[in-house]
């Protein structure tokens, strides 16, 4: 089984540099608050060193960044939309955040402790080989990356997958020019990739929001949003999510947390 492919507008990738980070509102704090709620931010206090550069790999507008900064890691982000590093710096000029392109980030070899990469590998067409290779180079022997893509779980395999496709095929037959968003992959066809490009896993985890917020399904479609509270299910998606729960985490959560280390030389997968 192939990742699944998802196609969009032309138009409504117009104007947008970076597809695919966490929607940011016009109060950044409200962001920020986001990353306590996060079912990764255990994981990212248990794994991420205190001491050692901590590189964000598509930071959009510095949440991550700014949150983890404030435990006291040396965390520094790096991100291809200038809109949303002039965004971060003009909250803060001194926040270490630059524009660039994560496929060549102007950093030496093995300068970084961690490098974190949150929905973004998921956005390259050609597959994330090359921007895994470039996450190597810079980490040092004993690196870690944190990775999150979209999981395609049985509900979204089941039901959201079948809806988008229905969705494309319209688009197509009325003419509409569509243009690559993403992939969805399953747990087992990206953790391939990682093992095939060097990386040893050391835990998988689901990525979402604690309740009673929710990043999954209110991403899947408007139809489970809470038209009173961002990131919150209406009645359905809420009791949705609460069946879905009740047999696995997995089937309800937007993606999964790879905590990943850089296999050693001469050891294979």
């Amino acid at each position: 089984m192939r990742p699944h492919k998802r196609l969009v507008p032309v138009s409504s990738l117009q104007g947008t540099e970076a597809p695919g980070q966490l929607g940011g509102s016009e109060n950044l704090e409200d962001d920020i608050a986001l990353c306590s709620l996060q079912t990764i931010n255990e994981a990212f206090l248990r794994y991420l060193p205190k001491k050692g550069v901590i590189l964000e790999a598509g930071a959009g507008r510095g949440r991550w960044v700014f949150h983890l900064r404030r435990l006291g890691y040396d965390c520094r982000g790096i991100e291809l939309a200038a809109s949303e590093v002039a965004f971060a710096t003009s909250y803060d000029s001194d926040l270490p955040m630059i524009t660039g392109d994560i496929l060549r980030i102007p950093m030496g070899d093995k300068t970084c402790s961690a490098v974190i990469s949150l929905g973004v590998l998921e956005h390259f067409e050609e597959g994330p080989q090359e921007a895994l290779d470039e996450v190597k180079r810079i980490l040092d022997a004993d690196g870690l990356l944190l990775v999150t893509v979209p999981t395609r779980n049985l509900f979204r395999l089941l039901v959201i997958d079948r809806i988008k496709d229905l969705q494309t095929w319209i688009r197509r037959l009325a003419g509409t020019r569509l243009s690559f968003e993403e992939y969805r992959y399953t747990r087992r066809q990206f953790s391939h990739l990682l093992r095939q490009n060097g990386f040893d896993i050391m835990e998988m985890l689901p990525d979402d929001f604690a309740p009673p917020k929710n990043m999954g399904l209110y991403t899947d479609s408007r139809l489970f949003q809470s038209r009173s509270a961002r990131w919150e299910l209406n009645v359905a998606g809420r009791l949705i999510r609460f069946l879905l729960d009740l047999v696995s985490p997995w089937l309800s959560c937007s993606g999964t947390l790879w905590v990943c280390r850089v296999r050693s030389t001469g050891k294979t997968a």
